[in-house]
């Protein structure tokens, strides 16, 4: 029977599609076909193509036709596929070992196996891969059996795996799976890490250009190599002849550029080494220190032309670097070689990211040096101070309420070691308890190049500054005067706010004076959280507040006044009222007064709760002192008055030992850096008074006598 061409085109079409839903090899042909042949074999031709691609990825083209198949016909299409998959693995040579090695890897991996079947599992994989870890190595799966077996192996089997693949080390790196057995192999193979990091010499220039090789080469340089490895490492930057030619002595920079002629071609290959890793594009130097210390090498030791040169080509890569000290020293010098124009784009690159640069260890030092010679203030009040004071909306606040969310960003800053320095050098400049002398050291350095490439006044840029900061200052000072001046790091900042930051600040001192009313178990009520009855238990909420609060755990449950860091706040800005700045000495007066308000109708109260532990409670009593001190004379009188029928009756417990009285039992004891028991204060002779050493209550009595 002969079939028209239209039927004929139909049966190959439901051909087709069964094949496709069973995955078969075989085409039904009708014996009979007489009329158009020759466009039926191109239809064939074209069904046997359809074939070969469908065998290639089998796939079911909708989900209907899946539905149909029944469970026998869906069982067999999967044995088919897998057994497809096992042949076409067969074909490499390396599939058996893999497929043994991978059904131990799969028992070795897991953490619950003990030491003894651990013990097992590699004597037998060490079996099958002894002697054929370079065949397998470049595999993904095979290189996580080998990662495997130097993580759980012993010594000796981790040795003789990595001098299996010793020679190997340079082609494994730029692997994108052999990379990971070098990492393990520097980490776990002690013994042989030297020589892994030996087969990167004179290599280390194309290593460091590759994707994945530059990975390792960081990887050994700043985690594994020693000073002397390092040191040939990043010699290879130099020149030719340091990577060909290694020397058995530390050959250090400052050596090297003691003499001319090898100065000169040492930067000369520093500069083009380095200006073509940076000048590839897409490439990300972030994470590559290795480079960032080249980079340092070379800004130290050019001359200004070529700095400023290299600035065009590293100022895209500075925010990027400044967080490692190499970096920092690379983005000072941009900064202040850098044309305007080229510090206001280094400045707009720090968008988002500069609250966190603020509290970074290295990164802070390029905010000081932005201050110090950018001419372009309103730049840094946009870009910079903007965003150190601009309110977010974070999921956690070191204040641990939502309405306090939006100024977390400022307080988080205030709050950090290095931070508060940011808001210190642009309250107090460069004032000494504050940097040490290594810091001035380092800012000072760039006062001789800011003279030649900035314009503008040094006094007048920090005062415009200081104009632009002080008022968000004051302002988070104020509202959480309670909280910062608690906080050994941001009492400093609230501190030189007071004394320094421009504008008024009545309220600021009010509401620092105004923390301190009340006694011990009034705050206590008063700060007491109340949990409600329906209210469920949330793990996450509470392991998220705990972090968020971990510093103000053991402070917040204290009185102000009883806070050692509080007490010795208030004691400081009460003798700013000795102050030969008039102006500052007006604010220390009227703390005063501010201050002498909010605790006199508990004065009894304070001095008697000094006079109970003379001892802890030297804080306390000290701030009193300073105030009976610095007060005016009706100030002073009044508090003689109030106390000259309870002094007589005062007993002074100068035991080294806290009483266990109502006033403290509630209180957990703030820990002790040293732990263990308060030590007894060392006795400063020159305080003696008759022999005999005098405690900040016994002072502030005897002062009140006379």
């Amino acid at each position: 029977m002969v079939k028209s061409k239209k039927n004929t085109e139909l049966e190959l079409n439901e051909e087709e599609m069964d094949e496709n839903i069973e995955y078969e090899n075989e085409i039904e042909h009708d014996e009979d076909l007489e009329e158009g042949e020759d466009m039926e074999d191109d239809e064939e031709e074209e069904i046997e193509e359809k074939e070969g691609n469908e065998l290639k990825k089998p796939r079911l083209e909708n989900q209907a036709q899946k539905n149909q198949l029944t469970a026998e016909q869906k069982a067999a299409n999967r044995q088919a596929q897998k057994q497809l998959k096992n042949e076409r693995k067969a074909q490499n040579p390396s599939y058996e070992i893999i497929r043994e090695a991978k059904e131990i890897w799969e028992t070795l991996r897991l953490k619950r196996n003990t030491k003894d079947e651990r013990k097992q599992l590699m004597e037998r994989l060490m079996k099958i891969i002894r002697g054929r870890v370079q065949e397998i190595i470049f595999k993904h799966d095979a290189s996580r059996i080998i990662q495997c077996a130097i993580k759980y192996g012993n010594q000796s089997q981790r040795s003789e795996i990595a001098k299996e693949l010793k020679g190997k080390y340079v082609e494994l790196s730029k692997s994108i799976y052999g990379r990971f057995i070098i990492s393990r192999v520097l980490a776990y193979c002690t013994e042989e890490r030297a020589s892994v990091i030996s087969e990167f010499y004179g290599k280390v220039l194309k290593l460091i250009k590759h994707k994945e090789a530059s990975l390792v080469i960081e990887e050994a340089y700043s985690q594994y190599a020693n000073a002397s490895q390092r040191t040939a490492l990043v010699e290879e930057f130099y020149g030719p002849e340091f990577a060909l030619f290694k020397s058995n002595k530390n050959r250090s920079i400052e050596q090297l550029m003691e003499q001319p002629i090898k100065k000169e071609n040492i930067l000369k290959h520093l500069q083009h080494t380095l200006t073509s890793i940076l000048g590839k594009g897409g490439w990300d130097i972030t994470a590559h220190t290795i480079v960032h210390r080249a980079l340092m090498e070379y800004f130290q030791y050019a001359d200004e032309r070529n700095i400023q040169s290299m600035v065009e080509f590293v100022k895209d890569h500075i925010v990027h670097i400044l967080h490692t000290r190499e970096g920092a020293f690379v983005a000072r010098k941009a900064i202040l070689y850098g044309t305007p124009k080229e510090r206001k784009y280094i400045i707009k690159t720090f968008k988002s990211y500069v609250a966190k640069i603020a509290c970074e260890q290295y990164g802070h030092t390029v905010l000081l040096t932005i201050f110090d010679c950018v001419d372009d203030t309103t730049l840094i009040q946009k870009s910079i101070l903007s965003e150190i004071t601009k309110k977010v909306k974070p999921t956690t606040t070191v204040i641990g309420t939502e309405e306090d969310a939006e100024n977390v960003g400022l307080i988080n800053v205030i709050t950090n070691r290095w931070g508060s320095r940011v808001a210190l050098y642009l309250l107090s400049h460069r004032e000494g308890k504050y940097f040490s002398p290594s810091d001035i050291k380092l800012l000072e350095e760039g006062d001789a190049i800011r003279e030649k490439t900035s314009k503008k006044d040094p006094e007048i840029r920090r005062k415009e500054l200081l104009k632009a900061f002080s008022p968000a200052m004051i302002e988070i000072c104020t509202k959480y005067a309670e909280q910062l001046i608690r906080d050994r790091v941001s009492s400093s900042v609230v501190l030189e706010t007071v004394r320094y930051a421009v504008g008024e600040k009545n309220e600021l001192i009010q509401a620092i004076a105004g923390v301190n009313k009340g006694t011990i178990e009034e705050f206590e009520e008063n700060h007491k959280e109340e949990k409600e009855e329906d209210e469920y238990f949330n793990a996450i909420k509470k392991l998220a507040a705990e972090k968020a609060e971990a510093k103000y755990v053991e402070v917040e449950k204290e009185h102000p006044f009883v806070n050692r860091t509080s007490n010795q706040l208030i004691k400081n800005i009460i003798l700013l009222s000795k102050s030969e700045d008039e102006e500052i000495q007006k604010l220390g007066k009227a703390f005063i007064k501010a201050f002498y308000d909010s605790i006199k109708d508990n004065l009894t109260y304070w001095v008697k709760h000094c006079a109970e532990d003379a001892v802890h409670t030297s804080g306390t009593a000290y701030a009193l002192l300073a105030l009976l001190e610095n007060a005016d004379d009706e100030i002073t009188k009044e508090i003689k008055t109030s106390l000259k029928s309870v002094i007589p009756k005062i007993k002074i417990n100068k035991e080294n030992k806290a009483p266990s009285n109502a006033n403290n039992a509630g209180n957990k004891k703030r820990k002790r850096n040293g732990g263990g028991k308060a030590q007894k204060p060392k006795v400063d002779k020159s305080k003696l008074d008759g022999g005999e050493y005098l405690t900040g209550i016994e002072k502030f009595i005897k002062t009140l006598k006379n």
